[in-house]
Order: structure tokens, then sequence, then C-alpha cells
């Protein structure tokens, strides 16, 4: 007999890491996939302070009825993950497939793929790497973080693929290292005016910010214990 995989309730696995406001587990259901679970209650998500007058204007910007915040994580991710498949990138090697919100036997939870590719079981993402070696020196993985952005600017992506935390470093079958993104919830848009809703706009903000964060990881700003 098939089950409905829409009733099907799976069985969480070992822990895997904490986030700042998730846990991921294994899927003991299926060995090679993931199961993210959100920390907190719905409505009680901590927002990040960002200083007086961006914090000012959020306020104002609820007031008139602009979304300051999701929910959840798992509903950031679901978002970001829609943004992945409307440009044609849901199969690409760069992004860890999400495959939604599942029943579990401790709750809903969403389900992604499992990486079991990484290059190095102790320094999976590139903060790990920067962390343990203060600099990106090897060409490959040079060339493989400047691919990564290249596709990232292409496509216009905006989300939290650009951050080093979450690029892992991974191998093809023929031992090359590429980074997988494991984690794409979208940015939120903070403007008073929603600019980002015009396509050349948010096209030149997400450029600008692609820019400066791989700019931090070259070592030209002041970041210099952080770059290539």
């Amino acid at each position: 007999m098939i089950q409905d995989p829409s009733k099907q309730i799976y069985k969480v696995g070992e822990f895997v890491r904490g986030g700042g406001f998730r846990d991921t587990y294994e899927c003991a259901s299926e060995p090679g996939k993931l199961l993210k679970f959100d920390r907190y209650i719905d409505g009680q998500r901590k927002v990040k302070s960002r200083g007086f007058v961006k914090d000012l204007f959020r306020s104002l910007r609820s007031k008139l009825g602009y979304k300051k915040q999701r929910l959840t994580g798992n509903q950031d991710e679901l978002l970001g993950w829609l943004q992945i498949e409307e440009r044609g990138l849901a199969d690409h090697r760069f992004f860890a497939k999400v495959y939604g919100m599942v029943e579990t036997d401790r709750g809903p939870a969403l389900m992604t793929e499992k990486i079991d590719n990484f290059w190095n079981s102790e320094i999976r993402s590139i903060s790990n790497y920067i962390r343990e070696h203060g600099r990106i020196d090897q060409a490959d993985l040079i060339k493989a973080l400047l691919d990564y952005f290249k596709l990232l600017g292409t496509h216009n992506i905006s989300s939290f693929a650009d951050r080093p935390e979450n690029m892992g470093i991974v191998v093809d079958e023929n031992g090359n290292r590429y980074l997988k993104c494991f984690d794409v919830k979208p940015y939120m848009d903070h403007q008073i005016i929603p600019v980002h809703k015009i396509g050349f706009m948010h096209k030149r903000r997400v450029s600008r910010r692609l820019n400066r964060h791989l700019s931090a990881l070259r070592g030209k700003t002041s970041r210099k214990d952080a770059g290539i």
C-alpha cells in the first residue's frame, strides 16, 4: 500500500546543529534528508535592531500596512526557495533542495536535502574556513567563490545565500571543490518607499549587496582577517 506523502509522519533522527532560530536534525525515515524545526513560538520572534532611524522607518512601515517580518525561519526559507525555483535553479548543484513542510513525530518541520559531500567534516563552510585559516588563498576555492557569486548576481538572488556561514564547501565526483548553499532565507526590504518592487532598482540593490559581501571576502574592506 502506497502511503500518501501529505499524511506521512517522519521520524526525527540525531541532532545536527542549532542556528539562531532553528534546530536541524537528521531524518530517520529518509537518511538523505534533514528536518529543520523552528525553536520559538509563532509571533514571539525577536526583531533585531537596525539602528534608530531604520527602526523608526520599520515601525512606520508596519503602521502603513507593510509586513515588517515573517513569523518563522521555515516560512522564510520556503519563500527563499520559491525565488530559487522562479529563477529556474531548483536543480542547480549550488543549492541544497528544499522539499517543503512535513509532519514528524515531534511536530511540523521543513524537510531539506542533506549535504553529504562536504570537503572537510570539520570545515564545512566558507566561514569555518576563514576562521581556521584566516584567509582564502587556494586558487580552486577562490574560483569556486567567484563562480558562486557570479551565479547569484546573474540570477538576481537576494537571500542569505551570500553569507559565508551558509556557503558549504563540497566536492564533486572528481574531487573538485565548489560551493553549495544550505540556507536561502530571503532578505527583508525595509525601505520607507518600497523601491525594491521596481525591477531595475531591486536588481541594482542586490548587485550592490553581492559586491559588498564579495569584496569583504576578497579583503577589499576593513575586514582584512577575512579576505582572499
